[in-house]
């Protein structure tokens, strides 16, 4: 486990959906459609790691079964 200072995000379930369709629309046009050339852009090899490791726990987050059983029972 990371011992990096975490931030903790407190989002409505409809800010939450803007940001995962922000985040998808992202990662989607980076690498989907050919806007990454790891040859040229080696030097920000790092930046899309980065890019795709937040993804990746955003996306887990955002389909956990607690948040998904809290956003229907939430009132």
């Amino acid at each position: 486990m990371s011992k990096e200072k975490t931030v903790k995000l407190e989002l409505t379930p409809t800010d939450a959906n803007a940001l995962m369709v922000m985040i998808e629309n992202e990662i989607e046009t980076t690498f989907t459609y050919g806007d990454i050339d790891p040859i040229n852009d080696w030097e920000h090899a790092d930046l899309y790691a980065h890019k795709l490791l937040a993804y990746h726990k955003y996306k887990t987050w955002y389909q956990s079964p607690y948040r998904t059983w809290y956003k229907e029972n939430a009132e």
